[in-house]
């Protein structure tokens, strides 16, 4: 075998290898997307699991939720105006970050639906928070647009 014999098969050696080193960091970065979308559902989840635990053991927000169970509610005292406000801005807020999570791909599309579902359900189960819900969106009004809060609407 001559050198040139030689270079053209290490070049072919070299170039397969580079192929192969690409093939492997390309599954290499699907794998670590994968990995960050699964943490990010994760923490929106646990942002729920958060609120639902205060809801189930701190007793003031037990009766709160109970309370918003009926359209007609209005809180009684300016103490139960507050805890309803600062409710609806726990409420808001996970929302709204569910929302930002999705705009930069950190959720999948049929995650965000559930979320979306959630408000819609929420706002179903909860009738007397919508007012307050609408209020808080619009005291943000780079919010107003967003997908997450399109159940206000209806």
């Amino acid at each position: 075998m001559n050198w040139d014999a030689l270079g053209a098969i290490g070049e072919l050696v070299g170039a397969a290898a580079v192929v192969l080193t690409l093939a492997y960091l390309a599954k290499q970065i699907a794998q670590t997307n994968r990995v960050a979308n699964s943490a990010n559902i994760r923490e929106v989840e646990q942002q729920y699991l958060d609120l639902y635990k205060l809801i189930a053991s701190d007793p003031i927000f037990t009766e709160l939720v109970t309370r918003l169970r009926d359209p007609e509610y209005r809180p009684g005292s300016d103490i139960d105006e507050e805890r309803l406000r600062n409710f609806v801005k726990i409420v808001g807020t996970i929302w709204f970050s569910t929302q930002v999570a999705y705009d930069r791909g950190q959720i999948d599309e049929d995650t965000f639906q559930i979320y979306r579902d959630d408000v819609k359900v929420k706002l179903a189960e909860w009738p007397a928070i919508k007012p307050y819900v609408k209020n808080f969106v619009e005291s943000y009004p780079s919010t107003g647009h967003l997908a997450i809060f399109t159940p206000l609407s209806n």
